[in-house]
C-alpha cells in the first residue's frame, strides 16, 4: 500500500524540464579529468599484485559485502 501511495505521489509531480535534467546529469556524471579517473584501476587481483610488485607499490583493495549503494 505504501508503494502505491509513493507511486501516486510521483505521478502528481511535474516532470523535470529537459534543460534542468541535462544540467543535473552534468553535475552527477564525473568528468574525465577527475583524479580517480586517471588511475589505471585493475579488476584482476593477481594482475594488480604482479603490477604492484614490479613497480614497488602497494595494492589498494576495495572489498565489500552487499549492494554498492547500501540497498540490501
Amino acid at each position: 500500500m505504501r508503494l502505491a501511495a509513493i507511486a501516486f505521489l510521483l505521478l502528481l509531480q511535474d516532470p523535470i524540464p529537459e534543460s534542468e535534467a541535462k544540467d543535473l546529469l552534468a553535475k552527477l556524471v564525473p568528468s574525465a579529468d577527475e583524479k580517480w579517473m586517471t588511475i589505471p584501476w585493475k579488476t584482476d587481483l593477481l594482475e594488480a599484485r604482479d603490477a604492484a610488485a614490479k613497480e614497488g607499490k602497494p595494492v589498494f583493495l576495495w572489498s565489500m559485502n552487499g549492494h554498492p549503494l547500501g540497498c540490501t
